[in-house]
């Protein structure tokens, strides 16, 4: 039986395993982005410092799902402002969404999901915006099902080397 539970920074410790799996699930549906620089070994001390400053806004907060009182999932969500161009309240942007790789297809994330739905409800928020690796096929058809419409495309690389 799957638990939710809603906290804020207490619980971060219990995240860094669902982090490091994420982290590994990151590096096998994107090796192309070996391009940018080889995969970290220790990911987790600079995850848990954005989740340290995110924890801290106002609005902020991670629901940690539990089976038998060991976290097998989370989704960890903060609030920005309202989008800039378009009439829209405070906008949840879910950060993470991280499920064990034994716990997949199991129904973990959308049962976060809809937790997350309901404290959003609860709390005003209207909207909520989520972003996937390109090629991370499996999350790209999971969000299309919630009924999210395309926002923004983000490229990432390096700088050139100057010209002569």
């Amino acid at each position: 039986m799957i638990r939710i539970v809603r906290g804020r920074s207490e619980r971060i410790d219990d995240l860094q395993p669902l982090w490091e799996s994420l982290s590994e699930h990151h590096a096998a549906v994107a090796p192309h982005l070996q391009e940018l620089g080889a995969t970290r070994a220790e990911s987790w001390p600079i995850r848990r410092e954005l989740y340290e400053g995110w924890l801290t806004e106002p609005g902020a907060f991670v629901l940690v799902a539990e089976e038998a009182d060991r976290p097998v999932g989370y989704a960890l969500i903060h609030i920005r402002g309202p989008e800039e161009t378009w009439k829209t309240g405070p906008i949840a942007e879910l950060e993470t969404l991280a499920v064990l790789p034994e716990h997949r297809g199991r129904g973990v994330g959308s049962a976060l999901l809809a937790r997350m739905h309901e404290e959003l409800r609860r709390d005003g928020v209207e909207h909520w915006g989520v972003a996937v690796i390109s090629t991370n096929a499996d999350a790209v058809r999971f969000y299309e099902r919630q009924d999210l419409v395309p926002f923004t495309n983000s490229y990432l690389g390096r700088v050139p080397e100057a010209r002569s």
